[in-house]
């Protein structure tokens, strides 16, 4: 029996191969080139039709006449629209609406307009405020004065506002609020709830004196939020031990140091 030669059998001739990858290739560029060829046609009657009907799908009415907003579109000209107002730094024509506020009805966020402005009355205010506490029987805790900045309400915090050290609102300091609550929202002025301490430092695992007095406002104001003011009215800020109106070298100075305000912000500063 004869031995088969070399590089027979079934396989075939193994030089040839090379013949189906090279017809794979020139078919794939075929394809490709015709494609390119097709898409090189355009309908424009089809093209229109297509574009106006994604016009209202999308809203845009530029796109009837071309894509790009400026220079030349596939089917001509693009339409040019009149300049937008800017939204950024420059050019603040747009006005924005504010969003809801939690727990107002819809209509109530906005401020009607009664702001207070001159001394006379922040006077009436001040009046008003005084005589809701003297009815209360809670008048002796709270100082009412009128500085540049407004008609300031400066609670005492040992043990009417606050236990010592602490943030969480006794009952006393509740009640007080509670009574100046229907005076507050009949006017619209901002109020700022100002939170100060004395100068003994306070430093429990880095809980200094700072956190006592931002801590202490926002108890403050979560109150008058539970009364209904509205929040867009109310800011808090903690000063810490940094704004005394009494030297912090006597114990009847440091108290009247650690104190919650809440500033009346008048329109326009008064003036004594």
């Amino acid at each position: 029996m004869a031995r088969n030669r070399r590089g027979g059998g079934d396989g075939g001739d193994d030089s040839s191969r090379w013949l189906t990858t090279y017809g794979d290739t020139v078919t794939l560029l075929l394809a490709f080139f015709v494609m390119l060829f097709a898409i090189s046609q355009v309908d424009v009657r089809r093209f229109e039709l297509l574009v106006s009907g994604l016009r209202d799908p999308f809203k845009n009415e530029g796109v009837v006449e071309g894509i790009l907003n400026t220079g030349n579109g596939i089917v001509g000209p693009t339409k040019q629209t009149e300049p937008q107002p800017q939204t950024g730094v420059e050019g603040l024509d747009v006005m924005f609406d504010s969003p809801a506020v939690p727990g107002f009805p819809e209509g109530e966020n906005e401020s009607p307009g009664n702001y207070l402005g001159s001394v006379e009355e922040l006077r009436q205010v001040r009046e008003a405020l005084a005589a809701a506490l003297a009815a209360a029987g809670v008048d002796t805790s709270v100082r009412l004065d009128l500085d540049e900045r407004g008609l300031v309400v400066s609670i005492a915090t040992d043990e009417v506002l606050f236990p010592t050290g602490s943030a969480e609102v006794q009952p006393a300091g509740r009640e007080i609020l509670e009574v100046m609550a229907p005076v507050l929202a009949s006017f619209d002025n901002s109020i700022r709830v100002e939170g100060h301490t004395d100068t003994v430092p306070l430093n429990r695992n880095g809980y200094t004196n700072w956190n006592l007095s931002a801590d202490r406002a926002l108890a403050v104001l979560d109150i008058l939020l539970d009364q209904g003011l509205n929040p867009r009215r109310l800011s808090a800020t903690g000063y810490g031990e940094y704004r005394p109106i009494a030297p912090n070298d006597t114990e009847e100075g440091r108290q009247r140091n650690r104190r919650v305000e809440l500033v009346i912000v008048a329109e326009t500063p008064p003036e004594e």
